[in-house]
């Protein structure tokens, strides 16, 4: 199988897990509150994860790994933070909202946010400036959020 191939799959599998992701989020913390909600699923996520660590990496030949964390640069680590705060954001929303509705808002956001880093090149992303075709796909990719999103 062609390597671009499998990358595409996983990608495809990992977007088809947070569309999941979202409205099992919103299941737990309708149960028990949107922060509790992602303190939940992040403690689940740390264990398995944990799990990973010990089942994969013990004894790997690299000298990459856990240790290495101290060769990130500080803003790497604000994917935690981000993480939460975007479960909290997901669980508050999805409710009011309903799941397409949230997961469109959220896609639009994350392609466009995408876009412009990809642009600047910002956090060692390869540079992709943006140009009119990418602006009139944006333009679209808002439209088509407003018709899903927009009161019936």
């Amino acid at each position: 199988m062609d390597a671009s191939l499998i990358v595409v799959l996983v990608v495809a599998i990992g977007g088809t897990l947070a569309g999941l992701q979202i409205p099992i989020n919103s299941l737990l913390s309708s149960r028990i509150g949107s922060l509790e909600g992602a303190f939940v699923v992040h403690l689940v996520g740390t264990v398995f994860a944990g799990a990973g660590l010990l089942l994969f990496s013990l004894g790997a030949a690299s000298s990459a790994g856990l240790g290495a964390w101290r060769n990130a640069p500080w803003y790497a680590f604000l994917g935690g933070i981000f993480g939460v705060l975007l479960v909290t954001a997901l669980n508050f929303a999805t409710p009011k909202l309903g799941v397409s509705a949230t997961i469109v808002i959220f896609l639009v956001a994350q392609l466009i946010i995408g876009a412009i880093i990809g642009h600047f090149g910002w956090l060692e992303s390869p540079v992709k400036p943006i140009d009119l075709a990418k602006l009139i796909g944006f333009a679209l990719l808002i439209a088509g959020a407003w018709l899903v999103v927009k009161p019936a």
